[in-house]
């Protein structure tokens, strides 16, 4: 029993780490064929940035896979219990850790001046493109989030 929790958490884990693209060029699927705002603009600065990982769902997958762990490592059971949570808390904390290091990106953080005026900030992926001060740029807006593509 206690290798298939064992088993089961690891897994989670895992699925957990692989983490959705922010890349301007993916797209979600369910965008796909539907409107979307587009706002003209041109880029008047970038800075390189890093996007944080998933920090929430390896904490929980370490959680289970420390808990689990520390229940087996004696007989007695309030010992038992004390090593569960002692191994939960270790466990999240370093579960934490390493799946922010797995899903963080390198992104970039693009500062455009609208045709209209105004001053818009964008982070987003470090995708396919290759972004330029001074480059015409495409802004698409969809359910309050925003990418950014080269307007040519």
């Amino acid at each position: 029993m206690k290798r298939k929790i064992l088993f089961l958490s690891m897994s989670l884990f895992l699925i957990s780490c692989s983490n959705m693209s922010l890349a301007p060029e993916v797209v979600r699927k369910s965008d796909a064929q539907k409107q979307q705002y587009v706002v003209i603009g041109t880029i008047v600065d970038l800075t390189d940035v890093v996007i944080e990982g998933d920090r929430e769902t390896g904490a929980a997958a370490g959680a289970l896979i420390g808990g689990a762990a520390g229940k087996s490592t004696t007989d007695s059971e309030p010992e038992s219990n004390i090593a569960s949570v002692i191994g939960g808390l270790v466990g999240s904390a370093v579960g934490a850790e390493i799946a922010s290091n797995l899903t963080k990106k390198e992104g970039i953080e693009i500062l455009i001046e609208t045709n209209g005026g105004r001053m818009v900030s964008i982070i987003q992926e470090v995708g396919k493109y290759n972004f330029r001060v001074d480059q015409k740029v495409r802004i698409i807006k969809r359910n309050g989030k925003s990418r950014v593509v080269p307007f040519d």
